[in-house]
């Protein structure tokens, strides 16, 4: 994956962080829980930049 494209996930990975962690603040009120849906997000934004999730073509080995 290029860094153009990283750069574009991260920032769209940006935007469930951000209203997943104010919708869970309004919830419970606790910074504990906001903090483990970023911690959450970051993984899941690290592994998709990483390449954890891209299939592989046809024919193609790792």
């Amino acid at each position: 994956m290029d860094l153009w494209r990283k750069i574009g996930v991260g920032i769209v990975m940006m935007v469930p962080s951000f209203v997943g962690g104010g919708l869970l603040y309004s919830w419970t009120h606790s910074w504990f829980v906001v903090w483990g849906w970023v911690i959450v997000m970051a993984i899941l934004a690290g592994s998709i930049m990483g390449g954890k999730f891209l299939r592989k073509k046809e024919g193609e080995y790792a």
